[in-house]
């Protein structure tokens, strides 16, 4: 039995401590893809310090970002202060499509599945065979396919598929093979 899962990526970056005086300051951010972002400051300080966010939290993290400009000023209270500036990018949350399925009617991994397609309402999906000849099309609304064409169920073999994010938009798209192994 093939168990299915959801891969979160995670992509962390860290700035260098800022330092003067007993006064250092370390910003991490976690950006996900398919999530929003978060962000922390590390303090180090021979006195007690205050920290403010963009966004207006008080907080040494903040949760919940989406894409944009942000900055940190963290203030001690020998007034000595620092501003970090950062960008949360915008990660694309792409589709992530199974390399083989067994449609074989014993009711374990009968259909081709791709995965985060809800995030893609617009998509288009062609499916073609060695010869380039199309057997498989679907779009707006994924229902897992069958490996079937005309209501034919296909041979063993390798099938392309392309599948476009969105169809007025034919420049964002992915493409790769998928396997029918009975």
């Amino acid at each position: 039995m093939i168990k299915y899962y959801y891969t979160i990526i995670l992509f962390i970056a860290s700035y260098a401590a800022l330092k003067s005086q007993n006064f250092s300051v370390t910003l991490n951010k976690v950006e996900r893809e398919c999530g929003l972002a978060q962000a922390s400051v590390s303090v180090i300080s021979s006195t007690n310090y205050t920290v403010s966010w963009s966004n207006g939290s008080i907080l040494n993290s903040i949760n919940e970002l989406e894409p944009g400009e942000y900055s940190v000023n963290i203030t001690n209270s020998q007034n000595n202060d620092t501003t970090i500036y950062f960008t949360i990018e915008k990660l694309i949350c792409e589709p992530i499509a199974q390399n083989h399925f067994t449609p074989n009617g014993d009711g374990f991994n009968d259909t081709w599945n791709i995965q985060r397609l809800e995030n893609f309402p617009d998509f288009d999906l062609y499916v073609y065979n060695r010869w380039g000849q199309q057997v498989h099309h679907q779009m707006n609304q994924y229902i897992p396919w069958d490996g079937s064409s005309l209501n034919i169920p296909l041979p063993d073999a390798t099938y392309y598929y392309v599948l476009f994010f969105s169809k007025s938009d034919k420049k964002n798209f992915i493409k790769g093979d998928i396997s029918i192994i009975k």
